[in-house]
């Protein structure tokens, strides 16, 4: 028994530690902000930007559907403006029916507008802020719609726009490989560096109607969101778009690429034959020459024929031979043409000079004030491409094969 005080203590101690959390809220007293977009503001010093919130409708998202009639929208949004994120995320609390609650934010829009000024200033509430988890993508709303637009367009298929336009992103990355995904974190130390590339998002059809719920329940909806373009950003501001084969041979550098298709030509046919890419593997090397760096770009891909609208026999290893030798230059084009748009920009959105500092940083301290400006426009650049294509489908001969 005289182990019973000390026995009382240490019991005390344990229900002091299981009492809860001194900062927690009740979830019927949040507000989940699914999506969040960024704007210009009407003025250039106190209201610089225009931030809108999307917000979950729990309700609604649980199954508000009755009838087969859409009883209420699933979300809402609130927009304020302000000269700093944090004061117009302040005024935005002021409408919402509960404190705003970002650690399940799916997406960030920014409009084309105020990423053409700038957007050094966007992140840093974001990367200082607990509450932010620095995982979700940023896009940019590209073309005339603002970002706000683009985050209120509603769809047949998903409820919440924000959860679409994520949906979106994360398909055109796995399966067409053309259009990254650039989370916040990323963004936050391409500035850092200098230069950082941003996926867009714009919307097709009638940006007016898109805003309503009467555009998710038609078979063709007024109003559609894409994922197109990679946005250039250079000291903090967007320079320039690259689109089609240049922006897929983005992800091809930066070793970022799932899975493609590529079409190539059969003769005179144009692009008739297409090859699905399943693994892809991409390095870059460095070498010194004269105290100038020389960029070497070796990119290994496997690939099977998807389609085959041409009469030769894929049964033959001659012809096969000459897929993979024409694939290999595709791949080659790509990525060189992308390079030299880089180099005409004179923007190193591959990040060479850290490649080229890991291979000498005697000649890298030499020219780092010069590498983009000068330097990097004309820097030698080597691709390598090894290609070969695994598999050609439950037929070797097309019908077409008279």
């Amino acid at each position: 028994m005289r182990h019973k005080p000390f026995m009382l203590l240490l019991l005390c101690v344990f229900l002091c530690l299981l009492s809860g959390c001194w900062d927690r809220e009740e979830l019927q007293q949040l507000s989940i902000v699914s999506g969040m977009a960024i704007d210009k503001g009407g003025d250039a010093v106190k209201n610089r930007y225009k931030v809108t919130v999307q917000i979950i409708n729990p309700s609604q998202v649980s199954g508000g559907q009755q009838g087969g009639k859409v009883q209420a929208s699933p979300v809402t949004t609130f927009t304020e403006t302000g000269s700093t994120l944090a004061e117009t995320l302040r005024k935005i609390s002021t409408k919402s029916p509960g404190e705003l609650f970002f650690p399940h934010l799916q997406v960030l829009v920014i409009g084309e507008k105020i990423a053409k000024e700038g957007i050094e200033d966007l992140f840093d509430m974001i990367e200082r802020d607990a509450q932010f988890r620095v995982l979700f993508p940023v896009l940019i709303a590209r073309g005339h719609a603002t970002a706000k637009e683009t985050l209120e367009i509603t769809t047949p298929l998903e409820a919440i726009p924000s959860a679409r336009i994520e949906d979106a992103l994360k398909t055109s990355e796995e399966d067409w490989g053309t259009y990254r995904s650039t989370r916040a974190d990323q963004v936050i130390q391409g500035l850092k560096k200098g230069s950082v590339v941003v996926t867009g998002v714009k919307i097709n059809g009638e940006k007016k109607s898109g805003n309503a719920t009467t555009n998710m329940q038609q078979i063709s909806p007024s109003a559609k969101i894409e994922i197109k373009g990679i946005a250039l950003f250079k000291n903090g501001k967007l320079k320039n778009w690259l689109d089609g084969s240049s922006a897929r041979g983005v992800t091809w550098i930066t070793n970022e690429m799932k899975r493609t298709v590529m079409n190539l030509n059969c003769g005179k046919k144009q692009e008739a034959t297409a090859i699905e890419i399943s693994r892809a593997k991409s390095s870059t090397h460095v070498t010194i020459k004269h105290q100038k760096p020389v960029i070497y770009i070796t990119v290994h891909a496997e690939g099977a024929v998807l389609e085959n609208n041409c009469s030769k026999d894929l049964g033959k290893s001659q012809v096969l031979g000459q897929l993979d030798e024409q694939l290999e230059e595709e791949i080659k084009q790509e990525v060189l043409l992308t390079v030299k748009k880089a180099q005409k920009q004179k923007n190193d959105i591959f990040n060479f000079g850290e490649k080229i500092n890991m291979a000498d940083k005697h000649v890298w301290k030499n020219i780092e004030s010069s590498w983009e400006k000068d330097i990097f426009p004309k820097t030698e650049v080597h691709v390598n491409v090894q290609a070969i294509i695994r598999r050609t489908g439950m037929t070797t001969k097309s019908y077409l094969n008279k």
